[in-house]
């Protein structure tokens, strides 16, 4: 009858890779928060608390796949920390009642188990990223011990039942190695008086299952949980002789807590990034080296070929030594952190700035439209600050000599709900600085 339980497991997955042919992901328009990138920080630790029904598969049980009556239900406890987006590994609690009848007998009892378990996204791993942003489908395998305690009565008397109670009515059928007629059939109860406890048996577990969640928030998840717990041995009945080793499956609803700060997304819910993996991998591809190689090799040789050296020589002045002044610093999303890229772009005007000391710039900062317009207005205050700071504290420019002009969401430079799904965020998450040529000019 057990041996149903992994068809079940192969059904559920078999509906969720149907859910991955069906996720729509532009990967070209994506966050910067939504793409993984691994020198970046994330959230990777969580706490999930679940409740759901227990149901044996043991000797005696009268059911083939869902028992029809004596329910049992069990809390369920686990953390698990996140590697990268696919894999995670998480240790887990689970305690429930047991019970199971058939013929003129019943078992019942309680168990605890503990396990570690590797747990492996399905959709990270096939589609690169979480379905439409919401969905993840997920497979785990495990292995650890179960605690229990359990003890048989006659449905009819409700009195204990002996080994010769079941053993010698049923001739041929084989004892239980050590144990008495006269013994009670009790595990974790004292076998000569099965009111008192004793020591809880133990079982090696080897857990496997499927589950999928929804993301509510950066904080919270809801899920389901389907995992079938093969025992190694065949005791949680106390019928001791089966052909068949118990197993028992935990069915799951849970609730996922996200550790770690509020404003960072959790690792599993993010998307493979093509760019920088492209980029890595170019980095260690001889041939890809070569090339570069040998494109700064001709970049050297055009830059001093007399017949071009002019030309070339004339295309760059223009861009670094210019008697005007625009440029450009771009943001990550809800930050204002100056990345590597922009403090070369900073560079060239703190250059500009101190080859003319007479002039005094403009920075306006802007936000995308997502936020409050008066969070967006601090937001770009910040970005313009932070422009500043660096020019101010790197490159020793008088901070007398700056403008700020904060304009939050305003003029977007991309206008994203117009465009969409072609308008860029990103462009609009800037700093412009300009010179205040014409001002000067009026004064």
């Amino acid at each position: 009858m057990r041996h149903y339980i992994p068809v079940l497991i192969v059904i559920f997955l078999h509906a969720g890779s149907s859910a991955l042919t069906a996720q729509q992901i532009d990967f070209y328009n994506l966050e910067e928060e939504q793409l993984y990138n691994p020198d970046r920080k994330y959230n990777t630790w969580s706490v999930t608390a679940g409740i759901g029904p227990v149901i044996y598969y043991t000797d005696v049980n009268d059911y083939t796949l869902l028992p029809s009556s004596h329910w049992r239900f069990g809390p369920s406890v686990l953390v698990s920390k996140q590697f990268g987006r696919p894999w995670s590994l998480d240790a887990q609690l689970l305690t429930a009642d047991m019970y199971g009848e058939k013929n003129t007998r019943y078992f019942s009892g309680n168990f605890y188990d503990l396990t570690l378990n590797l747990n492996f996204s399905i959709n990270q791993l096939v589609l690169f990223g979480p379905i439409r942003d919401k969905l993840n489908i997920f497979g785990k395998l495990g292995l650890g011990v179960n605690y229990f305690r359990s003890r048989q009565r006659s449905l009819e008397t409700g009195d204990w039942i002996t080994v010769g109670d079941v053993h010698n009515g049923t001739p041929g059928y084989p004892r239980p190695y050590g144990w008495d007629d006269t013994d009670y059939l009790a595990i974790g109860y004292d076998r000569q008086n099965p009111e008192e406890k004793t020591s809880r048996g133990s079982e090696v577990i080897v857990p496997i299952g499927a589950g999928i969640d929804y993301r509510i928030n950066k904080n919270f998840d809801v899920g389901f949980e389907l995992t079938l717990r093969n025992v190694t041995q065949d005791n949680l009945d106390v019928n001791l002789t089966g052909a068949d080793n118990d197993s028992y499956m935990a069915a799951l609803f849970t609730l996922t807590y996200k550790i770690g700060k509020k404003n960072k997304r959790h690792s599993l819910w993010t998307y493979k990034d093509f760019n920088l993996a492209y980029q890595r991998e170019r980095q260690t591809d001889p041939l890809a080296q070569e090339l570069d190689s040998l494109r700064r090799r001709l970049d050297y040789i055009a830059a001093n070929d007399s017949s071009v050296t002019d030309t070339t020589y004339v295309y760059k002045e223009s861009v670094i030594r210019r008697d005007d002044l625009t440029a450009s610093v771009f943001f990550e999303f809800d930050k204002a952190r100056i990345t590597a890229a922009s403090h070369k772009t900073l560079a060239v005007v703190a250059r500009f700035m101190k080859e003319n000391e007479d002039e005094r710039v403009l920075v306006q900062g802007y936000c995308d439209e997502r936020g409050s317009d008066d969070y967006n207005v601090k937001l770009s205050q910040r970005r313009c600050d932070a422009v500043i700071d660096v020019l101010v504290n790197d490159y020793g420019i008088d901070r007398n000599r700056f403008e700020t002009e904060p304009r939050g969401e305003t003029d977007l430079l991309s206008d994203t709900k117009e465009l969409a799904p072609g308008g860029v965020h990103m462009v609009n998450r800037r700093v412009d600085i300009f010179l205040l040529k014409d001002q000067k000019t009026e004064e």
